[in-house]
């Protein structure tokens, strides 16, 4: 090691001042209503039944926040209020733990999730804010500030306020500043903020300044009452909204009273296991319903934590969810046909195609979409819009949309990744000929596992079109049975030509059937100067073993091609003779003019075997795809055997 050389010490990470803004927010760093909603939260959350505000007034410039909750012992506030990030859930559970004396029965959700909540009291102070909380008999007071450097917070305990600002005996927390920063947020404003998110638990109050916050401190127009008729008497639902959408819906949702207690939690479930309103959306975050459930005494559990499912309270609660559902459908409908409208603009040229009744047809689906989907979003709606403006003009129309339905989530996925990697086009025209070349191997086993077929010649026009089977070097679409080797092939079969100007594709003998396939050669200037290969393929009847004397006959037809000139000199020829047996000792290819000559004996299932190789063994894959179905194979060997076979006998009878 290098003398010179000192040991490096580890680094610290350290904090900026401007840590906390991004840490919290800058809605809680410097919005006092934000700021005091979580403190109140973090009431809710200690089990509080009571919480007392000091707000500034002309004369009165101080801030504090305290309730009857549990408080914190030093061991609390060590493990929890200084720990950044605090997972509330691990930590203490999703239910809040009430003190005894507050005699509140309801379980009681908690608000907060990761006690970021706790620092929103710098909002009302440059300095620091205090914490004075009693539990367990502990009674302490520490001082919270803003540190840069290693530590983005400090804390210390400090002498008890004197006079003790809780506002319960033997347990409780106060949050206070001595030091307030300019709030300018008037006493009126704040009362009507707290009352928008806070009235949902009647055993859950808030006083500011000394005075209950009542619905009476609500902005008027934040507060609406609804009302539907049920057994003879008048159900009145007090619709509130905030001014904008909270961070979650916690205190939103509906909140069931009877006899001036909650009945279960405020959410937005409904008694059907269904919810009323998607949480997710911003409605859901905006909006809170207070029902009077006075009617349904009867039917409240034991417990308070919700309703017996009867038929008089699921009628209740259909009138219910169906008056709010009313409400806000009217609150958005505006909304919903000036979209409508602009992208009915957004999609004129497709819309101009499919007439009055698809043009109305989309309309009430672009309505149904926004009613139902509030969620979505412009860009997401602008899609779906041109999507159905699209079907709409499409020959099959919405069959696309039921299939998509039955797809699983994965299949989905699966879906969106096809169509990033591959176009339409070339996707449709990659698996057309998967499909083709599969169903072809399919039919071709059809014919050959069944021994009571009706004639082997069927089999010949499936291998026309299977030559790919025999190897990569015949794929090319060049290859075809041609005018020059039908004379060698009437020639060779002894078939008498005068009279007829029919092509026959290939011949049928007694005991097979015999096609040939022939590639050109051109010469610099594009034209032809002769077959270069050529493919024989002739197909035993079963029962007839491949032996010596077949193989001879391949060999016959081969010297015939080049002795008559239907061939080049230099051309490949390739024989491959199949069957569904073999004779002992005549496996293997024969090769003849060097080379230039194979005979290839082959089984039926090994003509298969080779198939499914060339394919990659796709149909072990895709077996159950529709276009392997049995009615599908009997279809293409219908289309593409019979009308053949039909064609092709109308023609060697004309020949002979």
């Amino acid at each position: 090691m290098n003398k010179n050389n000192t040991q490096l010490q580890p680094l610290m990470s350290s904090f900026d001042e401007r840590f906390f803004e991004d840490y919290v927010g800058p809605k809680m760093a410097t919005d006092p209503i934000t700021a005091v909603v979580e403190l109140i939260a973090n009431s809710w959350d200690a089990g509080a039944r009571n919480v007392y505000i000091d707000w500034p007034i002309s004369g009165k410039e101080s801030f504090s926040l305290a309730d009857d909750g549990h408080g914190l012992t030093a061991f609390d506030f060590s493990n929890r209020w200084t720990q950044l990030s605090y997972n509330r859930l691990r930590g203490q559970g999703e239910s809040v733990e009430i003190p005894t004396d507050n005699s509140i029965k309801n379980n009681r959700i908690a608000y907060g999730r990761n006690g970021k909540g706790r620092f929103s009291a710098f909002c009302f102070t440059e300095q620091e804010y205090f914490v004075e909380t009693k539990r367990d008999l502990e009674h302490n007071c520490f001082a919270v500030r803003m540190s840069s450097g290693e530590q983005p917070f400090k804390y210390n305990k400090v002498n008890l306020p004197r006079p003790s600002k809780l506002i319960h005996q033997h347990h409780g927390t106060t949050v206070f500043v001595n030091s307030l920063k300019h709030i300018g947020i008037t006493e009126g404003k704040v009362r009507s903020e707290i009352g928008l998110r806070f009235l949902t638990d009647p055993d859950f109050k808030v006083k500011l300044n000394g005075k209950t916050i009542k619905f009476n401190d609500i902005d008027k127009s934040k507060v609406k009452e609804l009302s539907f008729e049920f057994s003879g008497n008048t159900v009145i639902i007090k619709a509130i909204q905030t001014d904008k959408s909270d961070k979650t819906t916690q205190q939103h949702g509906i909140a069931w009273h009877a006899n001036g207690r909650l009945v279960g939690q405020c959410s937005w479930n409904g008694f059907r296991n269904d919810s009323i309103l998607d949480g997710r959306t911003s409605f859901a975050k905006s909006y809170t319903f207070i029902v009077d459930a006075t009617l349904l005494v009867e039917a409240i559990k034991s417990d308070w934590s919700g309703f017996e499912t009867t038929d008089y309270a699921l009628n209740f609660y259909d009138l219910v969810k169906s008056t709010i559902s009313e409400y806000l459908q009217g609150f958005s409908r505006a909304h919903r046909i000036e979209t409508t409208r602009r992208l009915r603009d957004n999609n004129r040229v497709t819309l101009d195609k499919v007439g009055l009744i698809g043009n109305s047809r989309w309309n009430s689906f672009i309505e149904k979409v926004q009613e139902m989907c509030p969620r979505i979003n412009d860009q997401e709606l602008d899609a779906v819009a041109c999507i159905l403006a699209n079907l709409e003009a499409s020959t099959y129309q919405y069959s696309l949309v039921h299939k998509l339905k039955e797809f699983t989530s994965n299949q989905l996925d699966d879906f969106k990744v096809l169509l990033d990697e591959w176009n339409l086009s070339s996707a449709k025209a990659v698996l057309d000929e998967v499909k083709s070349r599969l169903t072809l191997v399919e039919a071709i086993r059809e014919k050959v596992r069944n021994t009571n077929t009706l004639e082997v010649q069927e089999l010949q026009p499936l291998f026309k079109k299977g030559l790919w089977i025999f190897g990569p070097e015949f794929e090319s679409i060049e290859y075809s049975s041609n005018e020059g080797m039908t004379r060698v092939i009437v020639d060779l079969f002894k078939l008498e030509k005068s009279g007829s100007r029919n092509r026959p594709d290939f011949i049928i003998l007694k005991d097979s059937t015999v096609s040939l396939h022939g590639c050109y050669e051109y010469d610099d200037s594009g034209f032809e100067i002769g077959v270069k290969k050529v493919i024989i393929v002739e197909l035993k009847k079963p029962g007839i073993p491949l032996g010596d004397k077949e193989k001879a006959q391949c060999w016959k037809y081969a010297k015939e091609l080049y002795s008559v000139g239907a061939v080049l000199q230099t051309a490949k020829i390739e024989c491959y003779l199949l069957g569904d047996q073999i004779e002992e000792g005549e496996s293997g290819v024969d090769t003849k003019r060097d080379g230039d000559v194979r005979i290839v004996p082959m089984v039926y299932s090994t003509v298969l075997k080779r198939a499914e190789s060339r394919l990659l063994n796709l149909h072990k894959k895709i077996k159950n795809a529709p276009f392997l179905e049995q009615q599908e194979i009997e279809d293409f060997l219908a289309k593409n055997t019979v009308k053949i076979y039909k064609q092709m006998t109308m023609n060697i009878d004309k020949i002979v």
